[in-house]
């Protein structure tokens, strides 16, 4: 079975690398009380104190001997205190409208928006490069002759499966190849999930499958794989990325040249380079080359001659600064790749945009 952890659980906030970090540093026009509200979660409930939100375990004052001190809910009340000069939100009283109940740990803050990610925690997944995608099972068709299957019943699969298990059907995988690899290496591949099968009998190492769910068109040579090869862990603490990293956006998984916020991008790292669950990166909009020698004669290098590009590559302003278009906070992370969320964003992020940690 899946393995899921989706309480929002931030035991262990107190880790000695947040106590030593530098201090707190509040947004302006900060509130010193908060309600929270059904449909937060704490990366919105940070960012109404801190400027850095991904500082909230910094903020949020845990009660070691209270059980479960993490959890909050609709309708608690944050207060803003001060410990040992340090700014600290507490839980204070608890306003509960009579539509809000607080039945379990199910019912607290999460983190992130889980419902965003949940599709690439259970379906889509993430080959490392090096994974013998070619010798797994295959769909070879159904009785129709259809190249492209949605609502058949029997699909029959190339491969000995065990009778009974479900598995899932996944598009033929993408390749993704290192930016900073002149020789274009491969760091992995995505297979999207496209169906759902229960096994039946097999016949001369063909296994007939009853197709239960389809999310798309099911192909010809899609993969098959068991679901619960796919365990994760969906526990996340906010914590932020090393601020040497240096990675690069592959891919916004809707298939899209631009992510927003609350939608899945694919980075070029993963645990190679530090990377775990719960880091939050910064993502960049590039700046762009401007051309030109004095204030007559400015312009844009992407549109100038040819002489007013020479000019933008070696002038001193000729590259305008990059800035931070959004941050977002990896959930799943492999060898050479993470998928990670964005969180907010202040410009549509780019394929090809530049992601680093966040500076302190």
């Amino acid at each position: 079975m899946i393995k899921q952890k989706l309480t929002a659980l931030l035991a262990g906030l107190l880790m000695a690398g947040f106590a030593q970090a530098d201090n707190l540093t509040l947004k302006e026009g900060h509130p010193d009380t908060y309600v929270v509200k059904k449909g937060d979660t704490l990366w919105d409930i940070s960012g109404v104190f801190l400027d850095k939100p991904w500082y909230w375990p910094k903020l949020w004052h845990v009660n070691p001997q209270v059980k479960d001190p993490h959890w909050i809910y609709p309708g608690d009340v944050l207060n803003l205190v001060y410990v040992d000069g340090q700014p600290r939100l507490v839980r204070g009283v608890t306003k509960l409208s009579p539509s809000i109940r607080r039945d379990s740990g199910d019912d607290a803050i999460k983190t992130i928006n889980l419902e965003e990610i949940m599709p690439f925690l259970s379906a889509d997944y993430l080959f490392p490069n090096g994974s013998n995608i070619d010798d797994l099972p295959f769909v070879l068709g159904d009785n129709h002759s259809s190249t492209k299957m949605m609502d058949v019943s029997t699909i029959y699969v190339k491969g000995a499966l065990t009778p009974g298990e479900q598995y899932g059907l996944y598009a033929a995988p993408r390749a993704y190849k290192d930016p900073n690899d002149p020789k274009g290496g491969i760091l992995g591949y995505r297979a999207a999930l496209t169906g759902v099968i229960v096994a039946g009998r097999v016949v001369d190492g063909i296994t007939e499958a009853t197709l239960i769910k389809s999310v798309r068109e099911i192909s010809q040579g899609d993969r098959v794989m068991p679901l619960d090869s796919m365990a994760y862990d969906a526990t996340y603490t906010l914590k932020p990325a090393s601020k040497s990293l240096n990675a690069t956006v592959l891919e916004n998984v809707v298939d899209s040249t631009y992510a927003g916020r609350n939608q899945v991008i694919v980075i070029s790292a993963g645990s190679n380079k530090g990377l775990s669950n719960g880091d939050v990166v910064n993502v960049y909009l590039e700046g762009v080359r401007v051309a030109g020698v004095d204030a007559n004669h400015v312009g844009y290098a992407e549109t100038g001659t040819v002489g007013q590009k020479v000019v933008s590559e070696i002038s001193e302003y000729g590259k305008l600064p990059d800035v931070v278009a959004g941050h977002a906070m990896v959930f799943k992370t492999y060898s050479n790749l993470s998928l990670a969320l964005v969180l907010d964003a202040s410009e549509f992020i780019a394929n090809g945009a530049r992601v680093s940690g966040p500076a302190d």
